[in-house]
């Protein structure tokens, strides 16, 4: 069994407005909880073939993740592996609707989970992190 969920949200900005904020690594500290450094090897946003080394806490637990970005299309979406906490696949995707823009940020699990906390738990705890963390995107984005 893996991990996979998604969490979205309506944000009243333009796709372009989400991307500027959601596709920089050097924003990530603003609205991804947890984290305590994010370390891009590179200048600007993600892009295919970057590489972002994000250093934080998870259930407890200390991690210095290694982002790869494996996908990329300009104001649409990024896909990400990363090592760490556990192995994964992140996504995010930004969709115009008539009120702004949906965004849905998906996490999958790869490989074995090293966790003691049982899978449906922390699937859970995944999906409430990834929630809270797109309720802070929004803050920033519509309070400006």
């Amino acid at each position: 069994m893996a991990i996979d969920v998604t969490a979205e949200v309506l944000i009243d900005r333009s796709p372009a407005e989400v991307a500027e904020l959601m596709f920089d690594p050097k924003q990530d500290k603003l609205w991804v909880s947890g984290l305590s450094g994010v370390y891009p090897m590179e200048s600007g946003q993600y892009k295919k073939g970057a590489k972002v080394e994000r250093v934080g806490t998870f259930l407890n637990t200390h991690y210095n993740c290694k982002l790869l970005v494996t996908g990329f299309e300009e104001n649409k979406s990024v896909q990400m592996y990363g090592d760490e906490p556990f192995e994964m696949n992140i996504t995010y995707n930004l969709s115009e609707t008539e009120n702004g823009t949906e965004v849905k940020l998906r996490v999958t699990s790869i490989s074995e989970i090293r966790f003691d906390t049982p899978l449906g738990v922390l699937s859970k705890k995944v999906l409430e992190k990834s929630e809270g963390d797109l309720k802070r995107l929004k803050m920033h984005l519509e309070m400006e």
